[in-house]
């Protein structure tokens, strides 16, 4: 006979010394649409200069937004980036990406301090929005034809940029917080190869 599922335990039968895993970090999360980071992208190239001059530790930029060294490299093929183009096109679910909203100064000359509004989880989804916008992916209209960005109609390219991607966010100036966030924001999914791990 199968058990019984029950919210709660009697008291006699529940171990109070059992303790599971906990959240790392507080974390919150507000419904966004795409168009918030198209802006973002938009501010960076129209001044990259000064966002590298801001962020001069960032490895690299996605969507504008500063990605620490400890995280792993650019993995998604072609076809995972236009997969995820397509289902922002078709109104699917997007999950959420995930940012340190903490921002620290590092000194007078106005750079931020290491891990100052970084992209913690992602990375892959967001480099494949920014390689689309940018003409560099191509995914297929209701024909099955391939298009880019700039083919697209003002019509269509609102519908697009009012598709809603949660914008999660921590605080925190603790990078080995910071790094164990990171390595658990995947486990469920895709989990990372011990080299992709940030905390070791």
């Amino acid at each position: 006979m199968s058990p019984i599922f029950q919210r709660y335990a009697d008291d006699e039968a529940s171990d109070i010394t059992i303790q599971m895993p906990q959240r790392i970090l507080a974390t919150s999360t507000h419904q966004c649409p795409i168009d918030v980071l198209a802006c973002r992208l938009e501010k960076y190239q129209a001044d990259p200069s000064s966002v590298h001059d801001k962020y001069p530790w960032a490895t690299r930029f996605v969507m504008g937004i500063p990605v620490p060294s400890w995280q792993r490299h650019l993995v998604w093929n072609v076809g995972q980036k236009a997969r995820f183009i397509t289902a922002a096109w078709s109104g699917a679910d997007l999950g959420s990406y995930l940012t340190n909203e903490w921002s620290g100064s590092a000194g007078a000359d106005r750079t931020l301090a290491e891990n100052s509004e970084i992209l913690i989880d992602g990375q892959q989804r967001l480099h494949s929005l920014e390689e689309y916008f940018l003409d560099r992916l191509a995914v297929p209209d209701l024909l099955g034809q391939p298009r880019v960005w700039s083919e697209i109609s003002n019509g269509e390219r609102k519908r697009f940029l009012s598709s809603i991607f949660a914008h999660s966010s921590v605080c925190s100036d603790d990078e080995v917080a910071l790094r164990k966030t990171y390595d658990l924001c995947a486990l469920g999914v895709t989990p990372r190869t011990h080299d992709q791990r940030a905390a070791r």
